[in-house]
C-alpha cells in the first residue's frame, strides 16, 4: 500500500485498526497530517494500546484489507504537530470533537499523542 492509498484510506475512515506488535487489533480514530499518521489515548489505564508501543514500538495499523507494518512512537516534534493533529480531529470529527474535548484533560489527551511510522 503507498503511502497515498493510506492518507486516502485514514481520510475517508471514520475508524481503522491498530495493534501493538502481536496483540489484537483495536478500533480507533487515525488522523493523518502532512503525509503523517496520529493516534491518541481517550482511557488511561495502565494496561493501554498506548503503553504497550512505549514499550514496544513495533505494530501495526489495518486499513481496510491492508495490513501494514508500522512503528508507533512519541513524536519527536510533538508540541508543534499538536496543533495540526488538533486540526486533523476537527476536520474527521466535526461537532463531535469540540464535543468529546469538554469530557478530558487537554493537556493529558495532547500529550498523549502517538506517530504511527510506516515501516517498509
Amino acid at each position: 500500500m503507498t503511502t497515498q492509498e493510506m492518507i486516502k484510506h485514514v481520510n475517508k475512515a471514520w475508524i481503522s485498526q491498530i495493534r501493538c506488535g502481536d496483540h489484537r487489533f483495536i478500533d480507533i480514530t487515525i488522523v493523518q497530517t502532512e503525509g503523517r499518521f496520529f493516534v491518541r489515548q481517550y482511557k488511561f489505564g495502565k494496561r493501554s494500546w498506548y503503553n504497550a508501543f512505549l514499550e514496544h514500538p513495533e505494530g501495526a495499523m489495518k486499513l481496510g484489507d491492508a495490513t501494514v507494518p508500522i512503528e508507533g512512537v512519541v513524536p519527536k516534534d510533538l508540541d508543534e504537530i499538536n496543533k495540526k493533529v488538533n486540526k486533523a480531529y476537527f476536520r474527521k470529527m466535526n461537532i463531535v470533537y469540540p464535543l468529546m474535548r469538554l469530557t478530558y484533560d487537554r493537556k493529558k489527551h495532547e500529550a498523549s499523542t502517538l506517530e504511527l511510522i510506516p515501516k517498509g
